[in-house]
């Protein structure tokens, strides 16, 4: 019978478990860094040279003790500084990296309207990878499509980068509660980015990382006080699995067979100018 309750303890701690883990966040990795590429990525046949780094489209939640909040107002300095980290990042491995600046995108009309058009299709993909596996992305399953490809193209980029944060800091109160042991919620900065091709449209590699706070949460208020570090720190361990520009990787055994690779021409101006044509006429 002991040996029966203890079982029982064991699987319902696992079951709380799963279920706070699902609580706490909804990235797509769950703790350090985590990656995927696709086979030609891997081996450099879809190993971009020039890459594109968006503006990052982040989230900033402060845990109180009975409610959290959200701020909104205080994204711009973290997602400024992000990028910067990013770019010095990215382009340590080897990688010429375009930064957009909001500035410049909206200056651009059909700049814009490419932005914002494959910022939604890349979002409807990356609430899948959050939904199933990071791994599917080593089988061809997710992929921005035309508006990746027009985009990239219309930068004279090989690839997109789509950074997506989201921090969660805690109140001062919230700390408190935790640090006697009261309960509390983890605190947390988790940073993903997917890198679209402009042959393919495919997210041809995605890479991030997740950074958890004390154990009595690190507040928001620090977090805002040293993006530097914080900001840094992430965006660090986010492009640990991020290969250098010319380093072939081997091959990694799939268990399952990928979808079908297509390639399109890396640019062709006639075609690219009739898409945008099309695009700008549906608004």
């Amino acid at each position: 019978m002991r040996q029966m309750n203890r079982k029982l303890s064991v699987a319902l701690f696992a079951v709380l478990a799963i279920i706070a883990g699902q609580n706490a966040h909804a990235r797509a990795c769950v703790i350090g860094e985590c990656s995927a590429m696709t086979t030609e990525f891997r081996n450099l046949e879809l190993r971009p040279k020039t890459i594109a780094l968006l503006p990052p489209i982040s989230t900033l939640i402060e845990k109180g003790i009975m409610n959290d909040s959200d701020k909104t107002s205080e994204t711009a300095l973290l997602e400024s500084v992000l990028t910067q980290k990013l770019e010095k990042e990215i382009s340590s491995r080897g990688y010429d990296v375009r930064v957009l600046t909001f500035d410049e995108i909206n200056n651009d009309a059909q700049l814009s309207s490419l932005v914002n058009e494959a910022n939604t299709r890349f979002d409807e993909e990356y609430s899948k990878i959050q939904t199933f596996k990071v791994s599917g992305v080593k089988y061809r399953r997710y992929s921005v499509g035309d508006k990746g490809r027009m985009l990239a193209n219309y930068l004279g980029v090989d690839a997109v980068a789509f950074p997506r944060m989201e921090a969660q800091g805690a109140s001062g109160a919230a700390k408190l509660v935790k640090a006697i042991g009261s309960g509390g919620d983890t605190t947390y900065i988790a940073m993903e980015f997917g890198l679209v091709h402009a042959r393919t449209g495919d997210l041809e590699g995605f890479f991030g990382a997740i950074k958890y706070g004390s154990m009595f949460g690190t507040s928001l208020k620090k977090i805002l006080d040293k993006p530097d570090k914080f900001m840094g720190d992430v965006a660090k361990t986010s492009i640990k699995k991020l290969p250098k520009a010319g380093q072939a990787l081997d091959p990694e055994k799939l268990k399952e067979t990928p979808n079908e690779l297509v390639l399109y021409d890396p640019v062709d101006e006639d075609a690219l100018l009739d898409d945008l044509e099309g695009l700008l006429d549906e608004e």
